[in-house]
């Protein structure tokens, strides 16, 4: 469906009371935070999925809204591209307390060493996130569920 992702009345149209999901993915951060606001507006219940960025936009967005649990797939991929380059041992990825864990082919589960020293920098409302190299097991942390 074409039309304002934001609005009630498309989000209705879309029969949010049947779907399982809803992920707002445009390339503007500020729509799709627009767009899942709207839809959870219609549907409390309803699982979302958005595509922002680490901005004070989403920040303060979170902090008013339960907009859902936020993933830092950035920060997990580059990582992952990293560790490939690097030469390391990974096909899947996690983000647990501010540090990045690579799972062996072999299912060990290491901390990304580069990730380590650099995880105590980083802002603590950055998030967790998952990623895999796409061999089909899918990713994510023990607690992901």
């Amino acid at each position: 469906m074409v039309g304002q992702g934001g609005s009630r009345f498309l989000l209705r149209r879309l029969s949010l009371e049947r779907a399982r999901a809803l992920a707002a993915v445009t390339s503007d951060e500020i729509a799709n935070i627009a767009i899942v606001v709207g839809a959870l507006g219609v549907r409390e219940d309803l699982r979302t999925l958005l595509r922002a960025g680490r901005g004070d936009v989403v920040n303060e967005t979170r902090s008013l809204f339960s907009i859902g649990v936020v993933r830092d797939v950035r920060r997990v991929g580059g990582t992952m591209l990293a560790a490939a380059a690097l030469g390391e041992e990974g096909s899947e990825a996690f983000l647990h307390e501010q540090i990045v864990y690579l799972i062996a082919p072999d299912g060990r589960i290491e901390p990304f060493a580069g990730d380590v020293s650099t995880a105590r920098g980083i802002d603590a409302t950055s998030g967790e996130g998952a990623a895999s190299s796409g061999d089909g097991r899918g990713a994510g942390s023990p607690d992901d569920g």
